[in-house]
């Protein structure tokens, strides 16, 4: 006895598979060598072969055809009189039959009414064609796609609805990530993975631009406006100004904290020239000050101590401080802010690998009295060119800083009050980094998941390797995953196998600042900064995005294992 129903008027060719509990209804055609899973209903006037492959628990409504090269997964949904199609330049005068493309639609996806799936595409994972869509590429796990051709508009949760900006169904409460929940592919693993994140936000950021494309307010438009208000409640600051480049963002606030010539400001050397860089263009000397071997970052204790020797020398004025939130880990601002206040300095937060990350409660670009972030696209939140901003709470800083940005405009811009500088941020930039501000709290949490997994595997190599740490009462935004190796050799070793495997590193930062060309006329030798200089001999960072899976987090650490033990 069959364990199917298959009405009367149906007709079933030869060497048809059909699975239990299976229901074909009025006036189908199963041709042969054709095989359907258990659990599924064909509605009326159903065509499905030859050789087609349908999987378990899927639901044909009327009027579909399935012909060869057409295979669905399990739970699959194909909409009334929705069309598949299976060679792509069809003549009636001529045969190609021999020319199939095959069409691949993957588990739980949903074909819409009236849709029509080109042949040679794969449908992913839990999609969602629209009614009537005309689909001609491939479609991701979880996208939503509309229109003719067809263009993604968004994601879908596997219960069918839509998802919103941060990947939550509103109906079902699931979260969902279409990068790391889709199937893995043998893609290289990234240092930095933008495309997997683009991957998520690419309708909005399409959106937006075609916004951006029909205002036409290219320079300082309303976007720009929009995304320092949620910059500033993001930092948790009154002002956050927005500005072509993280360096730009450090060069205004020092203009508008007036430092100049004959001002010492103190910062480290164990960072990217930037830094220092906008120090000496205004004429002012940057004071090296050494690190701390456990956080990279500046040490306090030291910076005490530099600040007191050019106190009592004379020959400079100490003005400011630039404490460098390095690899995304903040400093410690109750010991550094402690000595700005003692010593009546301007502390401007370097925040550039930081944005996103904690102390003691506060945010990252809110620690000083002044703070500045990149959007470098490899930055934890990052644009698609340079951007950055500066935030601060005081009304005369931001004044300042909104002059500064445009030429030092005054009432007008032909109203020059001051001396500045072209730092205003493009529109299309403030348009890309929107989307990309919803998503920075979950792919924050993300990189802090990565960053303990990377721990876990990595601990029984701690007596070969110094793996950061991250204090109480800190968040890290984990720009880097750096790692010390035992000496340089060993460093070589790890960085020389991992490429072997095409796996990517890094070394931040090979040459101390005070040991670099540019900086030679302050004096400074080698021996001068002497964990700077350890660091940047035996440091390396390894892959680092909310997108590692922990697959790839496990091959890179084994590797790295491999290596230790076969030195």
């Amino acid at each position: 006895m069959n364990n199917y129903f298959v009405h009367p008027t149906t007709e079933l060719d030869a060497n048809v598979t059909i699975g239990n509990d299976t229901k074909i209804w009025h006036f189908s055609h199963i041709m042969n060598n054709t095989i359907i899973g258990s659990n599924c209903n064909l509605g009326q006037n159903v065509v499905a072969g030859p050789d087609v492959s349908i999987g378990n628990g899927c639901k044909i409504q009327n009027n579909v055809s399935l012909y060869k090269g057409v295979t669905l997964e399990d739970d699959v949904f194909c909409g009334p009189s929705m069309v598949f199609t299976n060679v792509f330049n069809p003549r009636s005068h001529i045969k190609r039959m021999d020319e199939v493309r095959p069409t691949l639609v993957k588990k739980g996806a949903s074909l819409g009414a009236n849709c029509t799936i080109v042949c040679g595409v794969t449908i992913g994972r839990y999609a969602f064609v629209g009614a009537g869509a005309v689909v001609t590429k491939d479609v991701p796990d979880y996208a939503l796609v509309m229109g003719n051709p067809a263009k993604q508009t968004g994601w879908v949760c596997e219960c069918g609805e839509k998802l919103n900006q941060v990947f939550e169904c509103p109906v079902c409460g699931k979260t969902i990530n279409p990068v790391s929940d889709s199937d893995e592919s043998a893609k290289p693993i990234a240092f930095v993975d933008l495309a997997a994140q683009q991957k998520l936000i690419l309708p909005e950021i399409e959106k937006n631009i075609r916004t951006v494309l029909g205002h036409g307010k290219y320079i300082m438009g309303p976007e720009v406006n929009e995304l320092e208000k949620r910059l500033a409640d993001f930092a948790q600051t009154r002002y956050a100004v927005a500005c072509a480049s993280g360096t730009d963002a450090l060069l205004m606030a020092l203009m508008a904290c007036g430092i100049g010539s004959g001002d010492a400001v103190f910062t480290t050397p164990f960072t990217f020239i930037a830094t220092a860089e906008v120090i000496k263009l205004l004429g002012a000397l940057p004071v090296f000050v050494d690190i701390d071997y456990s956080t990279f970052n500046i040490s306090a204790h030291k910076l005490k101590a530099a600040v007191q020797k050019v106190s009592q020398t004379g020959q400079l004025r100490p003005k400011a401080i630039i404490p460098v939130d390095l690899f995304g880990l903040p400093c410690d601002y109750d010991q550094i802010n402690q000595i700005a206040s003692e010593y009546n300095l301007i502390v401007i937060e370097d925040a550039a690998q930081s944005f996103g990350a904690e102390y003691k409660g506060r945010m990252a670009g809110s620690l000083g009295h002044v703070g500045c972030t990149s959007f470098f696209p490899a930055k934890p939140l990052g644009c698609y060119g340079d951007g950055g901003a500066v935030f601060t709470n005081s009304d005369e800083i931001a004044e300042k800083l909104l002059s500064i940005r445009i030429h030092g405009k005054g009432t007008d811009k032909y109203d020059n009050i001051r001396l500045g500088i072209n730092g205003r941020l493009d529109t299309l930039q403030a348009a890309i980094l929107l989307p990309k501000l919803e998503i920075f709290p979950k792919e924050l949490e993300s990189r802090r998941n990565v960053a303990k997994r990377y721990t876990e595997l990595l601990s029984s190599k701690k007596d070969l390797l110094t793996l950061p740490e991250v204090f109480p009462g800190l968040k890290s935004a984990w720009a880097q995953y750096s790692i010390l190796a035992a000496d340089t050799e060993a460093r070589n070793n790890i960085q020389d196998s991992l490429k072997e495997k095409d796996i990517p590193t890094s070394v931040y930062y090979p040459t101390p600042l005070h040991l670099q060309t540019a900086f030679a006329d302050l004096g400074y030798k080698k021996g001068d900064f002497p964990v700077s200089e350890d660091c940047s001999s035996i440091i390396f960072s390894i892959p680092m995005h909310p997108y590692l899976t922990q697959n790839e987090q496990a091959k890179i650490c084994s590797f790295i294992h491999t290596t230790l033990m076969n030195p």
